[in-house]
């Protein structure tokens, strides 16, 4: 194997990612390119290179990178130039080199990052705008008190948790990063503007990005497998003659005919089962035709909750989630035996609770509330 990628330290990092670079090459693997993430080298013979990273950030319609004089300048004076990403633009000077370093003072070195810092400024600045749309894209909104929980979006914590946890660690990865930058390019600033050069070398083992950046990555990659292994287990079918879950079927209520398709949607009957971290579900729709020609359809979403007291919360997000209904508030609570709480927007929804089962019933051409007293005499067989 003559080429290996390794995860480098951070663009703030300056003195972290020289001392890198140069153990890497003291180990046989030489620089050639670095990425975003990742650094790519090539075998060479161990050797005790010096490497350094030059800040340079060009001004607004500038072109981006250094011109071809200052990397002349550079290579005179005995530095290699290995490449650019970003503001970083490094350096490699052999051993027994007798290459200059960059600064006789760090004080000018330091005038180098101000430019950094200001764009590290801009980021705070953007971060609460951030934050904002990331709730807004799964549930909280602005109101009064603020932040309002939006329940509309609720369920989907429910039905989709590993895609609800990725977004929430991507956010707190952006949190740390944001943080752990600042106080680097900030460190290293003041450091220098007292005149202390750069720790070309520093000491440590730099266990807080380790724990704290590869930690939030393997959270956030452990939520994509496990979001991934639940959407392709996820299987539709054609609805059984016999309920084989917590659901309904129209010949419960009474209603019999042949099931036929949504004459504006050439939608079948069928069932979707799914299974999160957090429950187990069901989505259900069935259409029947009478012998009159009459079509009634009903649709249900089902839940079997593994978290104890989390079916009160679900409840009322399937209201706030509803077709036909304004909002939650224009649900009527009803008293049903055998469920622990039940509510009707007049025949055409209704959302019923009872222990770890939740569920919201839509139906066309029947009574939504006769659907919910069914329910009650089948959920305590399941």
């Amino acid at each position: 194997m003559n080429r290996i990628y390794r995860f480098h330290p951070g663009e703030y990092e300056l003195g972290a990612n020289e001392k890198f670079y140069g153990d890497m090459e003291a180990r046989g693997w030489r620089l050639v390119r670095r990425g975003r993430y990742l650094s790519r080298f090539v075998r060479c013979a161990p050797s005790e290179a010096r490497y350094r990273v030059e800040v340079y950030m060009p001004e607004f319609l500038e072109e981006p990178g250094m011109g071809e004089a200052q990397l002349a300048v550079f290579e005179d004076c005995g530095w290699e130039y290995i490449g650019s990403r970003g503001f970083l633009h490094i350096f490699r000077a052999p051993e027994g080199s007798s290459a200059p370093e960059f600064y006789a003072d760090p004080r000018q070195q330091a005038a180098t990052l101000q430019k950094v810092r200001r764009d590290l400024l801009w980021g705070w600045l953007g971060f609460p705008v951030t934050f904002l749309l990331f709730f807004a894209s799964f549930g909280v909104g602005v109101g009064k008190p603020f932040p309002q929980w939006n329940w509309a979006q609720a369920r989907r914590l429910v039905e989709i948790p590993g895609y609800v946890g990725f977004l929430t660690l991507l956010l707190l990865f952006f949190l740390y990063r944001l943080v752990w930058d600042t106080w680097q390019v900030n460190r290293t600033y003041l450091r220098l503007k007292r005149g202390l050069p750069l720790e070309h070398a520093p000491k440590g083992r730099r266990l807080i990005p380790k724990i704290a950046g590869r930690g939030l990555a393997c959270l956030m990659a452990v939520c994509v497998v496990t979001t991934a292994v639940q959407l392709l287990a996820v299987r539709t079918t054609a609805l059984p003659l016999t309920p084989d879950g917590p659901y309904l079927l129209l010949s419960d209520l009474g209603l019999e005919g042949e099931r036929s398709e949504l004459w504006y949607g050439k939608r079948e009957s069928c069932v979707t089962r799914s299974a999160s971290l957090l429950a187990d579900c069901w989505d259900v729709f069935e259409i029947v035709e009478d012998p009159a020609g009459q079509q009634f359809w009903m649709y249900q979403d089902v839940y079997r909750l593994r978290v104890p007291g989390l079916a009160g919360a679900l409840a009322r997000s399937l209201r706030e989630t509803s077709v036909f209904a304004p909002s939650g508030a224009d649900y009527a609570a009803v008293s049903i035996p055998g469920l622990d709480a039940a509510w009707v927007y007049g025949d055409l929804e209704a959302v019923a609770v009872k222990g770890d089962m939740a569920a919201h019933v839509e139906c066309l051409g029947l009574d939504a509330q006769t659907a919910l007293e069914a329910l009650a005499e089948r959920w305590p067989s399941e």
